[in-house]
């Protein structure tokens, strides 16, 4: 569980100092925790909301007891924010 916030925060920390230097990204694409890393970096997340969600994701993960390997896939409706940033 503390590997996923750890990473998070790396990510979080990252694109702030690319901030910082000038640096802005053209695309994302991220997996897993990275989908969050890129939630922060497109503004959809505050900092503080990416690493909740990073610990509340690993909790919840941690705490169904899931076997080793197992994946879900979750639909997205197409109303959301994020949505309209989709390229065809």
């Amino acid at each position: 569980m503390f590997q996923l916030r750890l990473f998070c925060i790396c990510q979080v920390a990252l694109v702030d100092v690319l901030r910082t230097l000038g640096i802005e990204p053209v695309g994302m694409v991220g997996h897993s925790v990275g989908e969050l890393g890129c939630a922060y970096t497109d503004g959809g997340l505050s900092a503080e909301q990416t690493v909740l969600a990073a610990y509340w994701r690993g909790r919840c993960v941690f705490d169904a007891k899931l076997p080793a390997g197992a994946m879900a896939a979750v639909g997205e409706s197409g109303s959301s924010k994020a949505s309209s940033k989709l390229v065809s």
